[in-house]
């Protein structure tokens, strides 16, 4: 204490980042709406969030960034979620892959299983179950 006022070391001032906050989900979405809601979702549950309109674009980010989920969509033009899915199982093997779709075909959820998406999360999602199921895949230990 010097006088009256109240000096902080920068022990008192340290904090550590919650588990989430370590943690970058990179979002894979062409339509911006659904892109902005997922990025709000994860940020407010104190998840640090990356984003993509592609999956060219996703692959620029998992070049620069420490991504530890991609939550993808699987229909967009040109390249898709399955594609991305494809190349991140031989490029990121590491990194867990988790499809959204507005499509219920159960052959396709089959496919995206198999192919080796850790879950799928149906549109419209609800916030409470992407917040789990990305907590739930983050926890679950991954290949390296």
């Amino acid at each position: 204490m010097v006088g009256s006022i109240m000096v902080a070391s920068p022990k008192d001032l340290a904090f550590t980042l919650s588990e989430p906050a370590r943690r970058k989900v990179l979002v894979v979405e062409d339509d911006v709406v659904a892109l902005d809601l997922l990025e709000e979702i994860l940020k407010r549950g104190g998840f640090g969030v990356s984003v993509a309109q592609s999956c060219e674009e996703a692959l620029e980010r998992l070049k620069t960034d420490s991504i530890s989920l991609i939550l993808t969509d699987i229909k967009m033009p040109g390249k898709t979620g399955m594609d991305l899915l494809k190349i991140v199982q031989d490029l990121y093997p590491e990194v867990p892959v988790v499809l959204l779709t507005a499509f219920g075909d159960e052959h396709l959820w089959v496919e995206a299983l198999s192919s080796g998406a850790i879950d799928l999360i149906p549109k419209p999602f609800r916030k409470q179950e992407v917040l789990d199921i990305v907590q739930r895949t983050l926890s679950q230990p991954r290949p390296t």
